[in-house]
């Protein structure tokens, strides 16, 4: 009798109710060890220009994405926009992807949500490559204005070391 109450209940839930969730990254936790710098030209190299330590390195930053809310029924996640990040490292560089969080700054540009956390982050590995999801409330498409946003993107270490930014632009065409 309690499963037939139960489906009974579960047949007046419209599936538009059921939560919309977005598995986009994950809050960046340094562990305060010290970072193992990997040895630069100049070690190998006493003649070359190189630097002695290899620095942290400056993020490649693909925009792979961009969709819109699209308010459209049968969607439970249709009031959210999305953006989707590839971040990799230099060809030159001898680290892995695996020892760095990510922080990005809004330099320019409307943002129609708070869309990047105010904290570095980390995402999914596949590869030597991080994919990232940022999810924001986005507003009905009569509403809607094209992106056009400049931002940083900085390398952070576990021991807090930040390197070089790359500054790139998200724009929905």
């Amino acid at each position: 009798m309690k499963y037939l109450k139960l489906v009974v209940l579960l047949s007046f839930i419209h599936s538009n109710s059921f939560a919309c969730s977005f598995a986009g990254y994950d809050i960046f936790q340094p562990s305060l060890e010290r970072w193992e710098q990997h040895a630069g030209p100049a070690q190998t190299d006493p003649n070359s220009a190189g630097e002695y330590w290899e620095s942290v390195p400056k993020p490649i930053v693909t925009v792979a994405k961009i969709s819109r809310a699209s308010y459209q029924p049968g969607n439970s996640c249709n009031d959210a926009g999305l953006i989707e990040l590839e971040v990799a490292l230099p060809s030159s560089s001898t680290y892995r992807i695996t020892e760095f969080g990510i922080y990005f700054r809004v330099l320019s540009g409307k943002a129609p949500d708070l869309i990047f956390p105010d904290m570095p982050v980390k995402g999914r590995i596949v590869g030597n490559k991080m994919f990232l999801l940022f999810p924001w409330l986005d507003s009905v498409p009569s509403k809607q204005y094209p992106l056009d946003l400049t931002l940083d993107a900085t390398f952070i270490t576990n021991g807090l070391n930040l390197g070089q930014s790359n500054i790139f632009k998200i724009q929905q065409k």
